[in-house]
């Protein structure tokens, strides 16, 4: 599956040092207990594409598309969290199909908000219950749903447990413009 990787120059030095990159929990955006949703997702890829190596917690993140258009992401517009000036590398991969689980973007801001996430305005409930919200996020697998409460076109994201070197077509470099 071809995917784009965006990540920080530091960590693709780690890929070419080691010959694999994972998700190291030091970085990632835990601020506001999101360190739950990470766990969520992380649970629903190990029922949907098998357990992670056993040094692995989380997964790493890529795009499968953009805009319900599969190209390579522009960095002269895309939004990606750093300061001013850090140097990053965008990574052009093809990873095994059945390694990678895709979800859509900005239903994954529903979850990432603790909302009731359905696909159709006739499924939406006024005052869900716990279990109902946690069984409606599985409908941010539903990447293909062509639905009246969802912008089209979808942007679609990729997780998968760990990147390894040999996936790497390309690699780009840029510095952030802030």
């Amino acid at each position: 599956m071809l995917l784009w990787a965006i990540q920080h120059k530091a960590a693709y030095d780690i890929l070419l040092e080691t010959g694999r990159l994972i998700a190291n929990e030091k970085y990632l955006s835990f601020d506001g207990g999101l360190r739950y949703y990470y766990e969520w997702i992380a649970e629903q890829m190990k029922k949907r594409i098998g357990m992670p190596p056993n040094d692995v917690i989380y997964p790493v993140w890529a795009w499968y598309q953009w805009e319900g258009v599969r190209k390579r992401p522009d960095m002269r517009i895309h939004r990606y969290g750093g300061k001013k000036g850090t140097p990053v590398v965008l990574l052009t991969i093809d990873i095994p199909d059945n390694m990678v689980l895709l979800s859509d973007f900005d239903m994954w801001h529903v979850i990432l908000n603790d909302g009731y996430l359905p696909l159709y305005e006739k499924d939406d409930i006024e005052d869900p219950s716990e279990d109902e919200i946690l069984k409606s996020w599985e409908n941010v697998f539903c990447i293909d749903e062509v639905t009246d409460c969802w912008y089209v076109p979808k942007s679609t994201q990729a997780t998968f447990w760990e990147l390894k070197k040999e996936w790497v077509l390309k690699a780009e470099h840029f510095v952030l413009a802030g």
